[in-house]
């Protein structure tokens, strides 16, 4: 179930730390465009980037909204897929700590 090829330590990555109460939220100017095969585009207007992304990345990005946290994630992938949780919780981790260190997503406090 890996989201991309990254390859991050976990140790390092912003999204590893803090994540009790904190949620990431997708920017509004990222486009995502689902593909044929069901991988996502994910395409920063700004920047003229694009990060082409699998199926379980797409379905992160998707979750970036604000309502969910890193461990809501993470549940809700161990839930549909067949793969480990901790794996599932590692490859979420560092595709997340991909996202917040291109600016796609900004770190906040989850709602009460």
């Amino acid at each position: 179930m890996a989201p991309d090829g990254s390859g991050l330590d976990d140790e390092t990555t912003p999204a590893a730390h803090n994540r009790g109460g904190i949620v990431l939220v997708r920017r509004t100017d990222v486009e995502a465009h689902t593909l044929p095969d069901q991988s996502f585009l994910l395409f920063d207007k700004e920047s003229g980037t694009a990060i082409p992304v699998s199926e379980s990345a797409g379905r992160i990005w998707e979750m970036c909204d604000g309502a969910h946290t890193i461990d809501q994630i993470v549940d809700n992938l161990a839930a549909r897929y067949d793969a480990e949780r901790i794996e599932i919780d590692r490859d979420t981790q560092n595709f997340l700590a991909d996202l917040e260190r291109r600016g796609f997503v900004e770190r906040q406090p989850s709602p009460p």
